[in-house]
C-alpha cells in the first residue's frame, strides 16, 4: 500500500472545488432569472453545463484513482472497512482523507439542495409565464389588427 494516496486526494480536492464553484453559480444565477436577463441566463446555463461535464470527468478520475489505490487488494465494502483503511494511513494523511470525504459529502448535499431549489424556482417561473400567456391570449381577439388595415398597409395607404 502506498504511504500516501496522493492521486486520490488530488482528485477529491478537484471534485470539491468544482462542486463549490457550481454551488456558487447556482446562487449567482438567481438574479439573472429574476431580472429575466436572457443573455445572462444563457451564460449561466453554459457555465453550469461546462461545470457538470468537468464534474463528471473528475468523478471518473476519482473512481480510477480509488481503483488504483486498491489494485490487487480488496476495496472497503462498507463504512467500517473504509474507517479501517483510513486509520491504516499515516495520521496526517488519514485526517486529510477523512476531512476531504466529509467535505465532499457536504458539498454534494449542498448542490443537491440548490438544484432542488433552482428546479422549484424554474417551475414557478414557468407557471407565471403560462398565466401571462393565457391572460394575453384572452385579449387577442379584442386587440387584433383589423382585417381592412392589412390590405391598406399593402397598398401604401395609412389607416
Amino acid at each position: 500500500m502506498p504511504a500516501s494516496p496522493t492521486k486520490l486526494t488530488e482528485t477529491i480536492e478537484r471534485e470539491l472545488r468544482l462542486l463549490r464553484e457550481l454551488a456558487g453559480d447556482l446562487i449567482a444565477c438567481r438574479t439573472a432569472f429574476v431580472g429575466m436577463d436572457l443573455d445572462a441566463m444563457y451564460g449561466y446555463i453554459g457555465k453550469q453545463a461546462s461545470l457538470c461535464e468537468r464534474l463528471k470527468a473528475a468523478g471518473q478520475e476519482r473512481v480510477q484513482a480509488w481503483n488504483e489505490e486498491f489494485a490487487g487488494r480488496r476495496q472497503p465494502a462498507d463504512e467500517k472497512d473504509l474507517r479501517c483503511w483510513i486509520e491504516s494511513l499515516e495520521p496526517a494523511t488519514g485526517r486529510r482523507v477523512k476531512e476531504l470525504l466529509t467535505e465532499l459529502a457536504l458539498a454534494e448535499g449542498e448542490v443537491r439542495n440548490l438544484n432542488r431549489v433552482h428546479t422549484q424556482f424554474l417551475d414557478g417561473s414557468r407557471r407565471t409565464l403560462n398565466v401571462l400567456a393565457n391572460a394575453l391570449a384572452i385579449f387577442a381577439p379584442t386587440y387584433a389588427q383589423p382585417s381592412g388595415s392589412k390590405a391598406a398597409a399593402g397598398s401604401g395607404i395609412l389607416p
